[in-house]
């Protein structure tokens, strides 16, 4: 493994695109880092603490977080030992019999799977089993099993998108005072994210002064208005990029940013390169 910048290259030990490191017993931590490959964490013992996109997870015992490729995450243990598991699996070579276009859109955000997510988890975590026993057994199929196991939780991820807004992760103090209200900005956004949204006008819409929406806004999502709207600017123009038909430029003015150098400047700033290269890595596309 080697981290340029914040990417992190070569995690698969050979061509074939699955890895699964089990973790035991020891305090692992690990900087910030993103890759190509999608990421699932599931522990086994003790808390575990991962940082996605300037966003901290606090994962408990049995807890499984999804991880898109391209997102910057970091590990951050702050117990003195546990177990996880980390699988990576790379699947833009489904592409040739997938609509991998469809298919990444609908995996594009970060999901922390728990026993209170019912047949969700429980599925999930049975198909993460499978390959813990599998791993353990081998075979001359152990590829084409993985795959298998990989593609049915990709499924079960796609067929139960939550909704955007995840009011139980919300501060407590907070969810009583104007949540409808941050609940219908954020719906604003998604509309209107392609138009030149300001401040003032989501603020508006929301029926608040400024200063006390950046104050509420900020409470309730641990973003500001602009990291917030731009983050979901690039999350869509992430998936644009991966349609041949988009242009970087054209995927950049598509979601709203108003001059390439902006989009340019950041996203680099999510991500540590260029779109031009993110999407190369991504697709193989110039």
């Amino acid at each position: 493994m080697i981290i340029d910048g914040f990417h992190e290259k070569k995690i698969f030990d050979h061509s074939y695109p699955f890895r699964m490191l089990v973790n035991q017993n020891v305090n692992f931590s690990y900087p910030p880092h993103w890759h190509n490959a999608l990421e699932l964490i599931y522990v086994l013992k003790n808390d575990f603490f991962v940082m996605v996109n300037s966003k901290k997870y606090k994962l408990k015992e049995k807890d499984i977080l999804y991880i898109p490729g391209g997102d910057i995450h970091e590990f951050c243990s702050e117990t003195e030992t546990g177990a996880r598991v980390f699988i990576n699996f790379e699947f833009s070579n489904l592409n040739s019999y997938v609509n991998l276009e469809r298919l990444y859109a609908q995996l594009l955000d970060v999901r922390l799977i728990t026993t209170e997510d019912g047949d969700l988890y429980s599925q999930i975590e049975t198909e993460i089993q499978k390959i813990l026993k599998e791993q353990q057994t081998g075979g001359i199929a152990d590829e084409l099993y993985y795959t298998a196991r990989m593609l049915d939780i990709l499924v079960l991820l796609c067929r139960c998108v939550p909704a955007s807004v995840n009011l139980g992760n919300m501060k407590n103090g907070n969810r009583n005072v104007g949540l409808d209200k941050i609940g219908k900005s954020l719906a604003y956004i998604e509309k209107n994210y392609t138009e030149d949204i300001r401040l003032k006008d989501i603020a508006h819409a929301a029926g608040f002064s400024e200063y006390y929406f950046s104050r509420l806004f900020k409470e309730i999502t641990e973003k500001n208005f602009h990291q917030y709207l731009n983050e979901y600017r690039i999350k869509k123009a992430e998936a644009l990029m991966m349609d041949p038909d988009y242009t970087v430029s054209e995927a950049a003015y598509a979601v709203g940013f108003s001059s390439i150098s902006t989009f340019d400047r950041v996203f680099r700033g999510m991500k540590g390169c260029s779109p031009r290269n993110f999407r190369k890595l991504h697709t193989g596309i110039e």
